[in-house]
């Protein structure tokens, strides 16, 4: 009987039930498949276990995990959010009792810390704090990360969430490929986010779930957006819905307050409330000035949203433009405005980009497709 273990940075709990809840949704679907995997988080406080919807829970520091791994015989371990401490056990093994690796490279943990430049613009602390971080962190990372790409002593792959992600950001910050990598999307839960047809009144109800926690979500754009679009002789016809919340919402939309059709709905969404939210609605607009992937985008799409963002990172491997939705160049506030006038125009366009939108993010990340694919990874192919 194969055994897996699982080693993340954070996993939700009762306490904290948005602790990477996406690893959840994983494990969750690996346990229907027959897979039995164990969950370890790497800490530096003592923490006792915990469990949650029916997933056992443990808390190591970086030494715990040595003795852990030793003391217990598992086929393959699987990283999210890598680092040195997380994988300090697996060096302390001999190599004939290395276990199998799959490791997942989300988007932080391999990147340039200047890719997101404009997060530390506020004040000169903050760029202070990033520039120490640059030798303390970033370089210790991508050294890390440099030396288990090319080690041969490890049976090892990596799992990119999408290929422009790798091809824009990894590789070149890296400097190194490594010989065993897949590409595999990040899932939409189709199950949670099922697609509802819209009417054609739907296009002027236009919505945004992001949080206010930095620049790069962008959330300045969707502002800007709005005012531009309140010049237009139909904007009275238009109904927008703001949720989000962050330090960044009140300064953010105080703008907004003038106009008695944007609704702001400062707060943090329950993921299983988004779906409603969803249903009420025909746009998604979401700008974004940094994405691996877009999940929030393609959740969107999956419930028929048409999404109004930016052809940046790893966006329009999932979106073809005036197909499945529309994209503008970074940001430009121009363009979005005008591809929200395209579709307040073609009311039969945007039914047909709603029902595209949904069939091809299933498609493309959808739970049976993603699962069926990281189950093949884990499972077979190893030599």
């Amino acid at each position: 009987m194969h055994k897996y273990l699982m080693i993340c940075n954070a996993y939700p709990t009762l306490e904290n039930l948005y602790a990477n809840s996406f690893l959840h949704r994983r494990v969750k679907a690996y346990q229907q498949k027959g897979l039995d995997v164990d969950i370890v988080v790497i800490t530096t406080k003592v923490l006792k276990d915990k469990y949650y919807d029916g997933v056992h829970i443990k808390y190591m520091d970086e030494y715990q995990i040595a003795s852990f791994l030793k003391e217990n015989d598992y086929s393959t371990v699987l990283f999210h959010f890598i680092n040195q401490k997380m994988f300090y056990g697996i060096n302390q093994l001999e190599e004939q009792e290395r276990p199998n690796i799959v490791v997942w490279l989300h988007g932080f943990e391999a990147e340039a810390w200047h890719r997101r430049y404009y997060n530390f613009l506020e004040s000169i602390s903050q760029l202070d704090n990033a520039l120490e971080r640059k030798d303390t962190v970033f370089q210790p990372q991508k050294e890390f990360l440099q030396d288990i790409m090319t080690r041969k002593d490890v049976n090892i792959k990596f799992i990119y969430v999408s290929r422009r992600f790798k091809e824009l950001y990894v590789d070149p910050y890296v400097g190194v490929v490594p010989d065993n990598y897949h590409i595999i999307h990040n899932i939409i839960d189709d199950e949670l986010f099922q697609y509802h047809k819209k009417s054609a009144d739907d296009r002027l109800k236009i919505c945004t779930i992001r949080p206010f926690t930095a620049k790069n979500y962008a959330n300045d754009i969707t502002v800007d957006v709005i005012k531009q679009l309140s010049r237009k002789k139909y904007f009275h016809k238009l109904e927008f819905n703001i949720y989000g919340d962050g330090k960044l919402f009140n300064v953010l939309t105080n703008p907004l307050t003038q106009f008695d059709n944007v609704n702001l709905h400062k707060g943090f969404v329950k993921q299983n409330d988004i779906p409603e939210i969803h249903k009420n609605h025909g746009i998604y607009l979401g700008p974004s000035r940094h994405d691996s992937q877009g999940v929030s985008l393609g959740e969107a799409m999956s419930s028929g949203l048409v999404p109004v963002t930016n052809n940046i990172g790893g966006i329009p491997e999932f979106i073809t433009h005036k197909e499945t939705g529309m994209l503008a160049s970074r940001d430009n506030v121009n363009e979005m405005v005008e591809h929200i006038e395209f579709i307040y125009k073609h009311a039969r366009k945007f039914k047909k980009m709603s029902e595209n939108a949904a069939e091809s993010i299933k498609q493309q990340a959808g739970l049976d497709t993603v699962i069926s694919k990281e189950i093949e990874v884990i499972t077979n192919g190893w030599s």
